[in-house]
C-alpha cells in the first residue's frame, strides 16, 4: 500500500473519530432552549444593545467579539507561517500576465471590485456583508491582478512585505479599538458602554465600535489572504 494511501486512510481516520465525539457531545434538550432564549435576546434587543442594524455584525463584534478576535488571529498565523516556509522561493506565476484584452477587462473591473469591496466594509453594520465578506472580494482583486497583469506588476503596486505590514496593522487596530473599554474602566472588547456612539440605527454612523472593528478585519482578512495566494503560488521555477 502506497504512503499516500496510507495518510488517505489516517486522515479519514482522524476524522471519523472527530465526527463521534462530536456527536457525543451534542447539546442535551436544555442546551438547546437555553440557545434559543439567547437568540431571542438578541433579536429583540441586539439593536438597543448595540445601534446596529444588521444583527449578524452584532454578534460577530459585540456579543462574541472574542471569537472574531480568535478567528482573525488564526488567519494571522497561518499567513506568517505560510510566509515563511515559502520565503525563499521563486513564483510560477507569469511575469507579463494574460493577453492585452484580460488586461484591459482588468482596468474596467477594478474601480467596481474596489467599490464593492469597501462598500460591503463600511456598510457591514447596517446591511448584509462585513469585514470578512468585504476583505474576501478586496482580496479577489489582488489575486486577479496577478493572474491578469503578472506578478511584478502586482508586486510594484503593493510588495509582499508592504501587505504584511499592512495586514499587522489590520489585527493591532482590531486590538487597539477593542483596548478602548479597558481604559475607560471597562471590559475589553465593550462597546457602547466603552463609550461609543449607538448612533441612529441604519445610519453609517451608529452601531458604536462595530464599523472600526469591520474595517479592521476587512483590511487584514483582505490583505492576508492576497499574501496567503502569492505566497502558497511560489514552486521553484518561473517564467
Amino acid at each position: 500500500m502506497s504512503a499516500t494511501k496510507i495518510g488517505a486512510i489516517v486522515v479519514i481516520a482522524i476524522f471519523a473519530v472527530i465526527f463521534v465525539v462530536t456527536l457525543g457531545a451534542l447539546p442535551d434538550v436544555s442546551d438547546r432552549i437555553q440557545a434559543s432564549e439567547t437568540a431571542s435576546r438578541v433579536l429583540e434587543d441586539g439593536r438597543k444593545d448595540t445601534g446596529a442594524r444588521n444583527l449578524v455584525s452584532a454578534v460577530l463584534f459585540d456579543y462574541r467579539g472574542f471569537d472574531t478576535l480568535g478567528e482573525a488571529t488564526v488567519i494571522f498565523a497561518a499567513v506568517a507561517g505560510v510566509a515563511l516556509a515559502f520565503s525563499h522561493e521563486v513564483l510560477l506565476l507569469s511575469k507579463t500576465g494574460l493577453s492585452p484584452l484580460a488586461k484591459e477587462s482588468m482596468n474596467i473591473l477594478t474601480p467596481f471590485i474596489m467599490v464593492l469591496g469597501f462598500y460591503i466594509i463600511f456598510h457591514g453594520h447596517i446591511s448584509p456583508g462585513g469585514g470578512f465578506q468585504g476583505g474576501v472580494v478586496l482580496a479577489s482583486w489582488a489575486i486577479l491582478a496577478c493572474l491578469v497583469y503578472g506578478v511584478e506588476v502586482e508586486e510594484m503596486v503593493i510588495s509582499t512585505f508592504a501587505k504584511m505590514v499592512v495586514e499587522s496593522i489590520g489585527i493591532i487596530s482590531f486590538v487597539l479599538v477593542a483596548g478602548i473599554g479597558v481604559l475607560r474602566g471597562v471590559q475589553f472588547l465593550s462597546n457602547l458602554s466603552a463609550g461609543y456612539s449607538a448612533g441612529m440605527v441604519g445610519s453609517i454612523f451608529s452601531a458604536g465600535n462595530i464599523p472600526y472593528l469591520n474595517t479592521a478585519i476587512g483590511i487584514k482578512v483582505g490583505v492576508g489572504l492576497a499574501v496567503l495566494f502569492v505566497t502558497m503560488a511560489k514552486r521553484d521555477v518561473g517564467s
